[in-house]
């Protein structure tokens, strides 16, 4: 073997059959060897890793980069930058962009613009809500159709009215046309009715506070959730549509889905981190800065054991960044601004401290980070394992590093996170994308362009 550009010696990696002692060889951007031997050939580079941990690079396929239109806040070249902080050496972009990304025109032109600016590789959704326009972004390579079953009934944002799909029959007819173009739906689920009729009960009353959003959004006992959840199945049941869930944030919620899966049905969940490590009095300190993730810790800890066992297929960071400015007013009435907060900087190290504390497995992260994101998107094996061909994405993490989260350094363009002040146990040290070294030891090494646009529609043929 020659011509071997790196090798990672003197680590543990996490490989298809667990935890081993061995060497990775690196080639032409994938993965030459993997030595249980320690094998170290000459090499043009060789990283002594010294006893920590390899792990597949995380894919993250739920983050909102606000490019184009709200590029004040992140763009895809900041954004990927914090991807890599992170450890995450794919992401997929959601398409609620101004314009929305529901057109064929709009999907190129985001496309072709954000390729020049992401220093990891990338794919991106197509909006739904234009039937005819769905096959033709189809084949200008989005990697699915997501589906917004909620709008805001205030703000208008970030939750766009052009984006919803709130009529039964026109998300039956998507479901049906994404099963027949050979993809899949990522769908978020509420009952919009019961949310606006929510909403508007707090309105009238002046209780508009981040403590009363959660209720009128989630429902009484996440019965918006669970509703628009059991219609999402039934419609499944009846077409075989591919649906992945997202946002599951009840114990309830997984169970109906996890039911539903073992019957059969073609339907993969997913869990946003935020849900399981803001807590209740995160909520109450942060308000506007962490609504609406603070759930009481009965139903963080259903979560949790729920991820373990396996019953959760993907852990998606839901990234969507807002300046400070912008949230604040939410402390009065959290109708009338943007939800959501930065993730992408700090959830790693958040996730790896619950592996730290025994609640989770690092084989569990690994599959719902870097494994089952890989195969929802149609990359696996060539991303989301370590093993010779695949790709050489790598996460390099110490699991023993200790710290404080801070704002200082953090690369999202907002330059706050809703983890400052808080502990941690373990994070990543360096990450690889397709052999180059794009973050060492907390610096982003990475340039803009460096990343590869994930064609859907190659995939799918």
């Amino acid at each position: 073997m020659s011509d071997i550009d790196l090798v990672l010696a003197g680590g543990k990696v996490m490989s298809p059959g667990g935890l081993i002692d061995a060497s990775i060889g690196v080639q032409n951007g994938q993965i030459a060897f993997v030595s249980t031997h320690q094998w170290t050939p000459p090499a043009r580079e060789v990283i002594e890793l010294e006893g920590r941990v390899v792990v597949p690079g995380f894919i993250d396929t739920h983050v909102h980069f606000r490019d184009p239109g709200l590029t004040y806040k992140e763009d895809f070249t900041s954004g990927t930058r914090a991807a890599v902080a992170g450890g995450i050496t794919t992401v997929v972009d959601m398409p609620n962009n101004k314009p929305a990304i529901n057109t064929s025109e709009a999907f190129r032109a985001k496309r072709d613009d954000v390729g020049t600016k992401s220093l990891v590789d990338f794919a991106l959704y197509a909006g739904a809500t234009k039937l005819d326009q769905i096959p033709l972004m189809l084949r200008d390579g989005a990697i699915g159709v997501k589906i917004f079953m909620v709008a805001d009934p205030k703000s208008g944002y970030p939750h766009d009215p052009e984006l919803f799909t709130g009529d039964d029959g026109m998300l039956y007819d998507t479901l049906k046309l994404s099963k027949a173009e050979g993809t899949f739906c990522a769908v978020h689920p509420t009952n919009q009715e019961i949310f606006a009729h929510e909403s508007k009960k707090r309105w009238a009353a002046g209780t508009t506070t981040p403590d009363d959003f959660l209720p009128a959004y989630f429902g009484e006992n996440f019965v918006s959730d669970h509703t628009a959840i059991a219609t999402l199945i039934e419609m499944v049941r009846a077409c075989q549509a591919r649906v992945h869930i997202l946002h599951l944030r009840s114990g309830a919620g997984i169970l109906q889905l996890h039911r539903a899966q073992q019957d059969g049905l073609p339907l993969t969940i997913e869990v946003n981190p935020k849900y399981v490590l803001h807590t209740a009095d995160d909520m109450k300190r942060l308000g506007p800065l962490c609504t609406p993730y603070g759930l009481p810790d009965e139903e963080r800890f259903k979560i949790l054991r729920d991820i373990e066992r396996g019953w959760v297929d993907i852990l998606g960071s839901d990234h969507a960044p807002h300046t400070r400015e912008e949230l604040l007013p939410g402390w009065q009435d959290a109708w009338k601004i943007p939800f959501g907060n930065p993730q992408l900087d700090h959830f790693v190290s958040g996730l790896l401290t619950y592996v730290a504390e025994g609640v989770l497995s690092l084989p569990t992260l690994v599959r719902t980070l870097s494994e089952n994101p890989a195969k929802l998107i149609g990359l696996y094996p060539r991303k989301g394992v370590i093993q010779a061909g695949s790709d050489a994405d790598f996460a390099v993490l110490d699991l023993n590093a200790k710290g404080v989260f801070s704002d200082e350094g953090v690369q999202t363009k907002v330059g706050w996170s809703p983890f400052t002040g808080r502990a941690f146990t373990g994070k990543p040290v360096m990450t690889i994308s397709r052999g180059k070294v794009v973050m060492r030891d907390g610096v982003v090494t990475g340039e803009p362009g460096w990343g590869r646009f994930v064609d859907g529609h190659a995939l799918r043929n």
